[in-house]
C-alpha cells in the first residue's frame, strides 16, 4: 500500500535516512518508534507529500486516502463542534456544510434567485442522502462522545474550547473521514482513560491501516501487530507487538555486541601477526 524504497534524506549535516526501506500493507496496525529527532515526523510528512526524499522513492496508490492526526491545532471558530468535526469527512463534509448554507439562504427573505437556490438544494440533498449523509451526524456525535465531549459541548461553539479539546476535535475530523490509512502522532495526548479506551476500541475495529507514534507503550502494545524502528538512518521492521519489539531489539543488540567482540579479537590477532612478521620479506 505504502512503500519506502532506498530512501535517503539529510538536513545539513543531520542524516535522517540512508537507503531506508519499509512497507505498510492494507489493514496493518503498525507502531513507529525511534528517539526524538530520528525522523518520525519527517516520515509522516513524506507519506503526506509535504516533503520529498533526497534519493529513493515513496510510493502510494493514486486513489489512496490518508488521514493525518498531528500535534498541531487548526484554526477553529464560528461553528458548533459537531459541524467542525463533520468538516473532516471529505466530500460528505463538504455536502453537509453546503446544505447548511443553502438552508440559511432559503430562510433569508433577501436571498436573490431563490429558485436557483432551491434547485441546488435538491441536487445537494440527493447526493448527500445517497452518500449516507444523514448518518454522518449520528456517527460524529458518537465519535465526539467517545472522545469525552458532553452534549452541551457538541452543540457549543468550537472556538470556546481549550487547545486540548480542540485537539480532540481534530482527531474526530480525521477518524470520521474513514481514510484508507491513518497516521497518528501521539494520539493519547490530552485524552483521559475513558477516551483512550474508546480510541483503542475504535482503532482495532476500523479496516484502515494504522501507523502511529505513542509514548503510551501499553496503548501501543494492545493495538499494533508490527513495529518499525528508525535507528541510525535505517528503518528496521519487527513483526509483533511492542513487547516483542523490545525483546527482539535487546537480542539484536546483544548479537551485534558479540559480533563486534569477535571482530575485535580477530583484528587484534591479525595485528599481533603483522607486528611479529612485518620485517620478514616472505610474509610482509
Amino acid at each position: 500500500m505504502i512503500a519506502f524504497s532506498d530512501v535517503s534524506t539529510q538536513y545539513g549535516k543531520q542524516v535522517l535516512f540512508i537507503d531506508a526501506s519499509f512497507q505498510l500493507n492494507p489493514g496493518e496496525k503498525v507502531g513507529l518508534v525511534g528517539p526524538n529527532g530520528a525522523g518520525k515526523s519527517t516520515l509522516f510528512r513524506m507519506i503526506m507529500g509535504e516533503e520529498h526524499p533526497d534519493d529513493g522513492t515513496v510510493s502510494l496508490p493514486k486513489k489512496l486516502s490518508v488521514g493525518y492526526f498531528r500535534q498541531e491545532v487548526d484554526e477553529m471558530a464560528g461553528r458548533p463542534v459537531l459541524d467542525e468535526a463533520i468538516a473532516g469527512s471529505g466530500r460528505l463534509g463538504d455536502l453537509h456544510h453546503e446544505l447548511l448554507d443553502l438552508e440559511k439562504a432559503m430562510s433569508d427573505p433577501d436571498t436573490a434567485d431563490l429558485e436557483a437556490v432551491l434547485e441546488r438544494f435538491g441536487h445537494v440533498q440527493e447526493e448527500y442522502q445517497h452518500s449516507g449523509g444523514y448518518e454522518i451526524a449520528a456517527r460524529a456525535k458518537a465519535c465526539l462522545s467517545g472522545l469525552g465531549f458532553t452534549d452541551e459541548q457538541i452543540d457549543g461553539d468550537v472556538g470556546a474550547l481549550s487547545g486540548g479539546w480542540k485537539m480532540r476535535v481534530s482527531m474526530a475530523k480525521v477518524l470520521l473521514g474513514k481514510p484508507n490509512v491513518l497516521l497518528m502522532d501521539e494520539p493519547t495526548n490530552h485524552l483521559d482513560i475513558e477516551s483512550i479506551l474508546w480510541l483503542e476500541s475504535f482503532l482495532k475495529s476500523v479496516p484502515s491501516s494504522l501507523l502511529m507514534t505513542s509514548h503510551d507503550k501499553d496503548f501501543m502494545n494492545r493495538i499494533v501487530t508490527k513495529v518499525i524502528e528508525i535507528d541510525g538512518g535505517d528503518i528496521i521492521t519487527y513483526s509483533g507487538d511492542y513487547d516483542f519489539y523490545v525483546k527482539e531489539r535487546e537480542q539484536r543488540e546483544a548479537n551485534q555486541e558479540a559480533a563486534y567482540a569477535r571482530q575485535q579479537a580477530k583484528l587484534a590477532k591479525e595485528q599481533r601477526f603483522i607486528e611479529r612478521f612485518s620485517a620478514h620479506a616472505a610474509k610482509a
